[in-house]
């Protein structure tokens, strides 16, 4: 491989979110790069939690993408990589345990992460592993689980790392 056949784009999203109601959560959510795209997003959570349950939890929408992440992967890269797949199912299942000290906030940290991979394919065990590997390394969210989120407030005009 030659350093012109190594390429690199970018690829950027934001999202403005708004409190409505007891607990949902709108959401604005924009692709800016490499295309323009724009969705609707609503979040919510549970009775018991405060909220109505008016839209998916806003957890829902983690295990999703984290899933469908990694099923899009999979099937990009097995057409890239020249696997045959007639099929493939993911089940993803996702721990936290969450602990309270009276009415101090909780405090969350996951337990594991685990995703099942079913393929109907006549592909060796070795190209199989092959395409999961690179879905792996090419899933956005899998990659960003170990990243670091800086967060700012906004005081006065100036925003402050906290």
């Amino acid at each position: 491989m030659t350093d012109q056949d190594i390429k690199t784009f970018d690829i950027t999203f934001d999202c403005d979110a708004h409190g409505v109601g007891k607990m949902r959560c709108e959401m604005e959510v924009r692709m800016l790069n490499p295309e323009k795209l724009e969705w609707e997003f609503a979040s919510d959570e549970y009775g018991t939690h405060g909220g109505d349950g008016t839209a998916p939890l806003p957890i829902a929408y983690f295990m999703a993408g984290l899933t469908s992440c990694l099923m899009t992967q999979f099937r990009a890269f097995a057409k890239r990589l020249r696997v045959d797949v007639r099929d493939v199912k993911i089940h993803c299942d996702c721990a936290w345990q969450a602990t309270m000290r009276g009415r101090e906030p909780y405090v969350s940290q996951p337990n594991g992460f685990n995703m099942d991979i079913t393929v109907d394919s006549d592909a060796s065990f070795e190209d199989l592993k092959r395409v999961i590997d690179a879905a792996k390394l090419g899933c956005f969210i899998e990659q960003s689980i170990n990243c670091d989120i800086g967060h700012r407030l906004k005081v006065g005009d100036e925003w402050v790392a906290v």
